[in-house]
């Protein structure tokens, strides 16, 4: 009987959380990413962590800069290492009280790439899309969708990817509550 009574008020504690996604509050967070994408008859795979961190201009409305850092691995190559600095938007499209909310976001950078004796700089977009789900008031666990289109230097044709992500955003106080 003691554990459904925990059971019951952990539930009613964590239904009443509410996002933090107020004009003036901050957001500190990353992602991670896998992705595998086949391109003729050569397969590749890729690992990425993105930090990140950003404001919120208006209610739902963010905005700041991500770095992300990634490994991609050619069948049959050595590692190939990137570094891509963005700004980028992000919009919660559900009220603040609720306790999983629908986030889209999008960012343009330019970085560099080396690997195999050489390097590039590059250039590209991504959007990525999700359910943000409020651990507590402050933290969200983000499961996303993504696509990435990267131009490099000297090649005529662009990489483009499908992602899978999952990550964690830290949503702290500046409005006044």
């Amino acid at each position: 009987m003691k554990k459904l009574s925990l059971a019951i008020m952990l539930f009613l504690l964590i239904g009443s959380l509410t996002a933090q996604v107020q004009k003036n509050d901050w957001l500190i967070g990353g992602s991670t990413k896998f992705a595998s994408n086949k391109t003729a008859d050569i397969t590749t795979s890729m690992f990425e962590f993105s930090p990140n961190a950003g404001y919120f201009f208006v209610n739902n409305f963010a905005g700041g800069l991500r770095s992300d850092i990634n490994s991609v691995k050619v069948e049959g190559e050595e590692a190939i290492s990137s570094t891509l600095i963005s700004p980028f938007l992000r919009y919660y499209f559900l009220p603040s009280d609720t306790k999983v909310n629908i986030m889209l976001d999008g960012s343009f950078g330019f970085g560099s790439t080396s690997g195999l004796g050489e390097t590039m700089n590059q250039s590209g977009f991504s959007f990525v899309a999700g359910p943000a789900v409020f651990l507590n008031k402050h933290t969200a666990l983000e499961f996303t969708l993504g696509y990435n289109s990267i131009k490099y230097e000297g090649d005529p044709d662009r990489s483009n990817t499908f992602t899978v992500g999952v990550g964690f955003q830290v949503h702290l106080l500046g409005s006044k509550k």
